[in-house]
């Protein structure tokens, strides 16, 4: 009984342990707090606000009246009536001062009760605070019927009314304080009367669920509260009812699974027979597996062994028999194991495969099996694990790889046997192409063209020497897009130092010639290879390695191509040395034979040849050919008097003279003796008769200085002919022009005759 009065006073009571009151009181205290700060800030606010306006007004009241009484005392300069005025208004106890100034704003009175301050011009002429915000200043203007006859400035102390907002202030915050109490008390009796209900209701649940179910919740109020309560009270009893089910049932339970704890022993007998045959077949099959020499293996579906025979531990080098547990990763690459696991995903579909395995042992080593996978799956058709045997093939694997490998190097051979072939067809080819140039420009184009079929990605610069020249010229460059040297010094070239070829394969290491220094790329081999033939220089091949490339190889493989092309490249030199050789012999044998050894000039072979050639020509082109027959007057004298070397030397010296006297195109020969004939080509007669006199004047100024004896007063005569004036055929105008000639020499010597036209 005790206990029922001491639980009823705490449900009416209760501590402020109590959550579900506390809870009401914390959700309803913030609006408490917020309605009584409100009240305490806005009240004083309100009220200085509505004083301070009073005041305002108050102030703008005075202020007329002041002006009206004022006005009349200012423009009559009343000082009495002024003091009159001013202190009448300082009767108001707000009023702490009052200044009067005239039209011109000078001021004219004042009356102030604090004298412990002093206002600045600034402050008086402005409506407003001031003194920080200890008065409050009104400036306003005195008229007169509309017309302005000064300034009022009116102080109001705010002291007042700061002391009056100070009280207000202090009852306000008693008041709220009042408030916030009183409101808080109401708080927590509602929220006691609210939760009386559910504390109740809290004492039935929690005695309930202490396990006695004869309790009932006692509220009976019609809200959702005692809603509650009977529909919790009605849940109690169904569960009562539930319980006693319940109980029943477990009884009848109790019976069955005795019942059935028979029929499972049962069962289980019979498993454990069947178990024991499947042991036995277990057995038959593992030492069956044992025997075979091919690896057997299970693995579950993560790759992890579950069964290893002692074929497959040899192939995994597991003499330790630790293989099981551990995963096929540990054995394989990720490229392997990726391979792996795709052939899982096929025998989770149940297809079975043959395929090439590569494992990488513990110890580096490295073998290739062959893999015959198969799934396997449980009684309800769930994927459980992969049966694959395995046949060691890493022997075989090296055999085949080594027969590939002798396949691909007898291939390689092969491919290099039909590029040599091919290379010496073309040099064959090469020379037999040197056979049929007439010219050393020939020849460049004959190299130039076979080079771009034996060496399609390299750089070319082709230099050549003339005569016994020291220096070299460039002739020909192609698939070099570097600028090269035009003209080089014979000693600017280690190879031509050193007459042998010269490798350039690292340039950072090797001697670079001097003449390759703007030429050549860092990264590419160079070969520079002297043309020699029987001891002399004929020029100099610059080979520029792999310059076809668009991207740049790595320097090992560049200095692999210039190693295997640099018997080619040795070949090829050879044989264009050769070759110009040749050209240059053959063309220094046809100069000797149409050259006249002691004036240099080409000789009557030449003439013919040549005569009848231009003839063609003008004859396809409607043009003239003009022929001078020239021979020197009384040229036995000069050899009797002076001797046969100055007439040597005399004839020399004349063939220099004619070579100075006519065009480059046009040719000069010496006939024989001391007769010459310049061939013409597209000159008119009359031209060519202007021709010969200058020619003739030409010598007629010579003076000849040999060993020191001064030959002069050399005169020599001309006949002069043309086609077709004189003739169709170059037998005829050379004919004509010596019949000419004959007629100068007839005539006195030392003149120009014209040859006579056909017919006359």
């Amino acid at each position: 009984m005790a206990k029922t009065k001491t639980s009823s006073a705490d449900s009416i009571f209760p501590s402020w342990k109590n959550r579900i009151v506390l809870k009401f009181m914390l959700i309803s205290l913030p609006f408490l707090v917020l309605i009584s700060l409100s009240l305490l800030l806005v009240a004083p606010y309100w009220y200085h606000q509505h004083s301070l306006q009073a005041l305002q007004d108050k102030a703008r009241s005075i202020s007329q009246i002041a002006g009206y009484s004022l006005a009349p005392a200012i423009i009559f300069d009343d000082q009495e009536n002024i003091k009159e005025v001013l202190n009448s208004l300082t009767q108001s106890p707000e009023i702490d001062y009052i200044i009067v100034f005239d039209i011109k704003d000078k001021e004219i009175s004042r009356l102030q009760r604090s004298k412990a301050f002093q206002l600045s011009a600034e402050e008086i002429r402005k409506t407003g605070f001031v003194q920080n915000n200890q008065f409050w200043n009104l400036y306003t203007e005195i008229k007169q019927q509309g017309n302005l006859v000064g300034h009022l400035a009116l102080g109001f102390s705010l002291k007042e009314l700061q002391h009056q907002i100070y009280h207000i202030r202090k009852i306000i915050w008693i008041a709220s304080f009042f408030i916030f109490a009183l409101g808080l008390g109401i708080i927590y009796f509602l929220s006691l009367l609210i939760t009386r209900p559910l504390r109740y209701m809290t004492r039935a649940v929690t005695e309930i669920a202490a396990g006695n179910l004869e309790q009932r919740a006692e509220v009976k109020t019609s809200d959702e509260v005692g809603t509650l309560a009977r529909s919790f009270n009605s849940m109690v009893e169904q569960l009562h009812k539930t319980m006693d089910s319940l109980e029943e049932a477990r009884e009848n339970l109790e019976k069955k699974v005795e019942e059935r704890t028979l029929e499972l022993k049962q069962q289980v007998e019979e498993k454990e027979a069947i178990a024991k045959k499947l042991k036995e077949s277990e057995e038959l099959f593992r030492s069956m597996v044992e025997t075979l020499g091919e690896g057997v293996v299970i693995v579950d579906p993560q790759e992890n062994f579950i069964f290893v025979n002692q074929a497959a531990r040899r192939i995994f080098n597991d003499y330790e028999e630790k293989l099981e547990g551990r995963n096929l990763k540990e054995f394989t690459s990720p490229s392997q194991y990726e391979l792996i696991r795709q052939q899982t995903a096929r025998r989770k579909q149940g297809f079975r495969d043959v395929y090439d395995l590569e494992l990488t042992l513990e110890d580096g080593s490295q073998k290739t099996v062959i893999a015959n996978a198969a799934p396997r799956f449980d009684p309800d058709g769930n994927f459980i694990s992969i049966l694959a045997v395995m046949t060691d093939i890493t022997e075989r694997k090296k055999e085949e790889l080594a027969l590939t490998e002798a396949k691909q190097k007898l291939e390689k051979v092969i491919s290099e046997l039909e590029l040599r072939n091919e290379e010496n067809r073309l040099l064959v080819a090469m020379g037999d192409s040197f056979q049929l140039a007439n010219s050393e420009k020939e020849a460049v184009e004959i190299i130039k063209s076979y080079a771009l079929k034996l060496f399609p990605g390299d750089g070319f610069l082709l230099y050549s020497r003339q005569e016994q020249e020291k220096f070299l010229q460039l002739v020909a460059s192609w698939n070099h897009s570097l600028p090269a040297e035009g003209v080089i010094d014979l000693n600017d070239c280690w190879s031509l130092r050193k007459a042998s070829p010269n490798f350039f394969i690292d340039q950072e290491k090797d001697l670079l010639c001097p003449h390759l220094k703007t030429s050549v790329h860092t990264d590419n081999p160079v070969a520079c290879l002297p043309l020699y033939s029987s001891g002399e220089t004929l020029g100099l091949m610059v080979v520029f390695c792999c310059q076809g490339k668009e991207a740049r190889e790595p320097f090992e493989q560049l200095e692999a191509a210039m190693k295997v092309k640099k018997q080619l490249l040795l070949s090829f030199a050879q044989r264009v040395s050769m070759s110009l050789a040749n050209i240059r012999l053959r063309e220094s044998l046809r100069e000797q034979s149409i050259r006249d050894p002691l004036t240099g000039l080409y000789n009557r072979r030449y003439l013919e040849e040549t005569l009848e050639r231009e003839l063609f020509r003008a004859k396809r082109a409607g043009q003239q050919v003009a022929v001078i027959m020239l021979d020197i007057d009384y040229f036995k004298k000069i050899n009797d008097f002076y001797g046969h070397d100055a007439g040597d030397f005399v004839l020399q010296t004349i063939a220099q003279t004619l070579n100075k006297s006519v065009r480059a195109e046009d040719i000069v020969c010496r006939l024989g003796g001391e007769e010459f004939t310049v061939i013409l080509p597209t000159l008119p007669l009359e031209k060519a008769i202007a021709r010969a006199e200058l020619i003739c004047n030409s010598v007629r100024h010579l003076e000849i200085n040999f060993a020191g004896t001064l030959i002069r007063k050399i005169t020599i005569s001309a006949g002069v002919a043309a086609y077709p004036d004189h003739g169709e055929k170059w037998k005829e105008i050379i004919q004509a022009a010596d019949l000419a000639l004959l007629e100068a020499k007839n005539e006195g010597r030392d003149r120009v005759k014209v040859a006579r036209k056909l017919g006359s």
